[in-house]
């Protein structure tokens, strides 16, 4: 048993080779979607039919994998229940927020926001006994809390004092993700594969979006000829279903908790797109906020000495 032992760990840097790879190009690419966003908001595109149109791509795409890999998602009532919840908080309210702050706040800004999920996370689990208090975890909290700060209060922090307000409302997107992973542990909805789950989810979203949609007027199609914002939609379809396939497999592979180190690469990739696409330059204490947040995931993600006894 020790030799079985030994050549695990031996093999283990070679068994964590993949799923780091799969991770780093997942966070890459969920960091793209900002960019995306903006080059298809700012091109004229209705944000509630973009984030519609993103959300039926990929669920026509993971839903053509399911059929491949007979992976489809379950109709029963439970599930359907939980597709519902998934879609309509996780996705069609949490996109819409960021297809409305996009034009409005750099894209290296608004990619930090995905930072600070898991740090908001552990506070609400916390408080509805889901978690327990940890004091490194709520100085990873109050890491998370300095870091706005940092991006909102100090008068250069950001182009324009303008900006604020918008900022603040696309921090409502990891609030959105925090109430989603809550109202998910609670109605402890029954076993499903990952990818009959997000095919499931983005179903639901482009279904609650359709509605959405429709009952706003802003019906849009694509006409006329292919212009920027038309390509970065279907960019934006792909790129959704091809993070969601490489979470399912990393997931799969390496178990959730590997997984949560995404939320430093993503940060990293939409600042690195926002320079790359629209010539973004930001102030230190933007850094110094990406810093802390970076840190307070740390510490959140750390196991309790309870969970290592």
């Amino acid at each position: 048993m020790a030799a079985d032992g030994s050549a695990a760990l031996k093999n283990r840097p070679a068994f964590l080779a993949l799923p780091l790879f799969l991770l780093v190009v997942s966070g890459i690419f969920w960091g793209l979607t900002y960019s995306l966003t903006r080059f298809a908001i700012t091109g004229g595109i209705p944000f509630l039919a973009y984030v519609f149109w993103m959300g039926a791509g990929a669920a026509l795409l993971l839903f053509l994998l399911g059929l491949l890999t007979r992976s489809l998602p379950k109709l029963e009532w439970p599930h359907i229940r939980a597709y519902l919840v998934l879609g309509t908080i996780s996705y069609g309210l949490s996109y819409s927020v960021l297809a409305v702050v996009a034009p409005e706040v750099p894209t290296g800004v608004l990619s930090l926001g995905a930072t600070l999920t898991p740090i908001f996370t552990y506070p609400a689990a916390a408080l509805l006994k889901l978690d327990r208090f940890a004091l490194l975890r709520t100085l990873g909290l109050v890491c998370g809390l300095a870091a706005v700060a940092l991006i909102v209060v100090p008068e250069t922090s950001l182009p324009s004092r303008e900006m604020v307000p918008w900022v603040l409302l696309g921090m409502v997107t990891p609030l959105l993700y925090v109430a989603n992973a809550i109202i998910i542990a609670l109605l402890k909805p029954p076993p499903s594969g990952a990818l009959p789950l997000a095919c499931g989810t983005l179903i639901a979203g482009a279904v609650f979006m359709l509605v959405v949609m429709l009952a706003s007027g802003q019906w849009w199609w694509f006409e006329g000829p292919m212009e920027t914002a038309d390509w970065a939609l279907i960019m934006a379809a792909c790129v959704m279903a091809l993070s969601f396939y490489l979470m399912i497999e990393i997931i799969r592979v390496a178990g959730p908790v590997f997984f949560t180190t995404v939320n430093f690469i993503v940060p990293l990739a939409g600042i690195g797109w926002g320079v790359l696409f629209f010539d973004e330059s930001h102030s230190l204490w933007i850094w110094l906020a990406l810093a802390l947040m970076i840190v307070g995931v740390f510490f959140v993600n750390r196991p309790s000495q309870a969970a290592r006894g």
